[in-house]
């Protein structure tokens, strides 16, 4: 059980509890020497950081003077006003404790201030760093959109050159196709009218290539049997001699009778070529009207197919005469539409690689555009970003200036705090009932002794400095407190 015997209370204890005097052992405490109080600063301080030992020695005896000098003021005190003031161990640990405490709490409250304005510096370098990047970025940036705009330029034009170009090919190509496409439609008109004419020989010679078909070795045998043919088999043998090119008498129609490939010379004979003298000499038989296929039929059925020869291969040298300046016609219509046909596909074909090049050339020009207006787009964005950061530094740049001298300053009052706030922790722990005056008698004495130490300590060092901003000291006002430093 422990007692202060400060005033009447412990006196009226003893009184009412006569055991605490009967009964106990009293232990009476008296002032810690100075090694004691010097020992127990410096163990307490062994662990802070002061700046260097030296310091940190001369803090731990000026705990020791500041505890000795409130003795003596105490002391003093007395004398002169008669009133009492006590001082115990506990004050002096309250004194270091709450030094430590204090310290810590403003060193890290002027790190976070300092810092905070030098991270507002740093991007204000970082700014004027970013400002001159994007000046040089435009300045960079401008040569190419010169030449980006002229090849531009210079591109649009010769698209539209050969787009023109292209276009006038075109319409010669269209041109060309309608004249194409109306000789097409003159040679089928040609092709059409000679396929008709042709068409009025082919059932008749188709029919007489069918009878020859029918034919058979018997049936040849038949003719030349006759010592004396009929009169129509006479003119049947006679028409298919001047045909092959013979006499026309009987002995040479035996003769053509008895070569092998008889019935195979008719089927190939070349009809397209009869002279117009056999063709003659042939009429007078086929204008006879009793040369007929029918009345030769009468006489003998095997020269009635020989008939129909005759008489188709007379049809078809008539009708070849009227078809074949018609198919010469539609020969060289045929050969100047091949030869129209092959320059229109050239034509075609250039207006393929004019068109090609013409679209390429415009996704160039779409390529080209797009980077034009990347650039454009790029540099109104740099311009921009710069007009926008110009702005804040030539606004922040007295700010950056006073930023500067601010962050200088708290450095410095950060080396002082060593001593400020070890003044300003000794006045809460010591000022108690003393006086104005007294209090800046103290003051004086412990900012001399610090000093003489060679603590680190602000010449106008005050409790309401160190430890009150002058933003609470204005909000202590606003609510009514005493603005004197006593109170």
């Amino acid at each position: 059980l422990c007692m202060s015997p400060v005033g009447d209370a412990f006196r009226a204890r003893c009184r009412q509890f006569p055991s605490l005097i009967n009964c106990c052992t009293i232990d009476w405490y008296s002032e810690w020497p100075e090694d004691a109080l010097l020992s127990v600063s410096r163990k307490f301080l062994a662990s802070t950081d002061l700046g260097s030992d030296a310091i940190k020695d001369a803090v731990a005896t000026m705990c020791v003077t500041i505890h000795t000098s409130v003795s003596e003021t105490s002391d003093r005190f007395y004398a002169e006003l008669r009133r009492r003031y006590y001082t115990t161990p506990k004050s002096y640990l309250d004194l270091i404790n709450l030094y430590l405490q204090l310290l810590k709490e403003k060193r890290e409250e002027f790190m976070v201030a300092r810092d905070r304005l030098l991270n507002g510096l740093d991007k204000l370098t970082q700014t004027n760093s970013m400002v001159d990047g994007m000046k040089a970025e435009l300045a960079s940036l401008q040569p190419t959109l010169e030449a980006k705009s002229k090849a531009t330029a210079e591109l649009l034009v010769k698209v539209a050159a050969d787009q023109k170009e292209a276009e006038q090919v075109k319409r010669n190509v269209a041109a060309e196709e309608a004249d194409v496409k109306k000789m097409q439609e003159e040679i089928q008109v040609v092709a059409d009218d000679a396929k008709a004419d042709l068409e009025e020989a082919m059932p008749a010679l188709n029919s007489a290539m069918d009878s020859l078909k029918a034919l058979n070795k018997n049936d040849i045998v038949e003719i030349k049997s006759f010592a004396k043919p009929p009169p129509l088999v006479q003119m049947t043998m006679e028409a298919v001699c001047i045909l092959k090119g013979e006499k026309p008498d009987w002995d040479s129609a035996k003769k053509v009778l008895n070569d092998s490939k008889f019935m195979q010379s008719l089927e190939e004979f070349d009809k397209d070529n009869i002279s117009d003298a056999t063709a003659k000499k042939l009429s007078k038989y086929i204008e006879d009207p009793v040369y007929t296929a029918e009345a030769v039929a009468k006489q003998s059925r095997a020269a009635m197919s020989l008939c129909m020869w005759t008489r188709a291969m007379h049809v078809y040298n008539r009708v070849a005469k009227v078809v074949g300046p018609k198919r010469e016609k539609l020969r060289q219509a045929e050969a100047s539409l091949e030869e129209a046909n092959r320059k229109l596909a050239e034509k075609q074909e250039l207006l393929h690689d004019v068109q090609s090049r013409v679209a390429a050339l415009k996704d160039q020009l779409a390529t080209a555009q797009q980077e034009q207006k990347d650039l454009n787009d790029q540099a109104g964005v740099t311009r921009r970003r710069l007009a926008a950061a110009c702005k804040l530094t030539s606004a922040l740049a007295d700010e950056g200036v006073r930023w500067q001298a601010t962050a200088e300053q708290i450095q410095a009052q950060t080396d002082l705090l060593v001593g400020d706030v070890f003044l300003g922790a000794a006045c809460i722990a010591y000022y108690g009932a003393f006086t104005g005056a007294y209090r800046q008698q103290l003051v004086a004495g412990w900012v001399a002794a610090c000093g003489s130490a060679g603590i680190p300590v602000s010449g106008d060092v005050s409790l309401r400095g160190t430890l009150a901003s002058p933003v609470e000291v204005r909000e202590w006002s606003i609510w009514g407190l005493p603005t004197d430093d006593v109170s």
